[in-house]
């Protein structure tokens, strides 16, 4: 029997779920190395025991990582579900923290007699020993449960991309983030789009739009949808059909008018792209 094929977006989390745990390790590794070595030049020793120590602790971190995606499958980091998240991530972080100490204590009682000819005492009915290590669990938890669920919103963010340029190229539509909305527009019917911070004002016959992207993302999916336009300035992109005229303004710049009666500001750096069109 086959494996079920996953969702590309189910895919694309297990991806990232890769990476970040890619990043996790090197992380641990170098961690492990900081706080042994500083434990022995602090105390200026030389044995063995604050590598063992460490080792236990950060290979009881390594056991739990399926521990972060799982918990990201259940309740995402998000605003819109927050009410349901943030107790769900109070208890996990709980968990994290409980089943970290044990682990961490285990190997810390298997290992010692063995390296260190002496068994290993915690105090695990000490709450003061459970309150020390809980306030660096929950903050590893915090800093953890963040870059996993950072790589996977890259992750999505690039499935996201890769969507809207085969939407572009397979049917000359534009493929937008508007107000919380998906939009779809036929390339052909931008007129005029410009920068607007972190947005584009894109204007169609009749409607302007404003889209969360980058003016040079757009270019790149208008040309992916192969239309006729172009960018007549690092603000400004235009529909070459509806350019009107262009009058050159002094030192290669120019101002373009279009069909619509707005007058757009034409530079000298993208001169031929407007000027001497394809």
């Amino acid at each position: 029997m086959s494996a079920p094929i996953r969702p590309p977006e189910t895919e694309a989390d297990r991806k990232a779920d890769r990476w970040a745990l890619a990043g996790f390790v090197v992380f641990m590794l170098a961690s492990f190395v900081i706080q042994a070595t500083s434990i022995q030049l602090e105390d200026r020793r030389t044995e063995l025991e604050p590598w063992i120590r460490e080792a236990a602790s950060h290979l009881s971190l390594l056991f739990l990582v399926p521990f972060f995606p799982r918990t990201l499958d259940i309740a995402p980091l998000s605003l819109s579900r927050w009410r349901w998240s943030v107790p769900v991530h109070l208890a996990a972080c709980l968990g994290f923290t409980v089943l970290h100490v044990l682990g961490f204590v285990l190997l810390r009682k298997l290992t010692y007699p063995v390296f260190l000819g002496h068994t290993y005492h915690f105090g695990l009915t000490d709450p003061l020993n459970w309150i020390y290590e809980g306030r660096k669990d929950a903050y590893g938890y915090g800093i953890t449960m963040l870059m996993f669920a950072l790589a996977r919103m890259a992750m999505q963010n690039r499935l996201e991309a890769r969507a809207m340029d085969e939407v572009a190229s397979r049917e000359k539509r534009l493929m937008l983030k508007s107000g919380g909305r998906t939009i779809l527009l036929n390339a052909g019917d931008v007129i005029h789009a410009k920068a607007a911070g972190n947005y584009v004002e894109m204007a169609t016959a009749g409607k302007t739009h404003l889209v969360r992207m980058t003016l040079t993302e757009l270019e790149r999916l208008l040309g992916e949808a192969g239309s006729r336009h172009v960018r007549v300035h690092r603000s400004h992109i235009v529909h070459l059909d509806h350019v009107m005229v262009i009058t050159p303004t002094g030192e290669g710049d120019a101002m373009i008018e279009l069909d619509t009666g707005e007058i757009v500001p034409g530079s000298r750096r993208y001169r031929d792209r407007y000027a001497h069109p394809a």
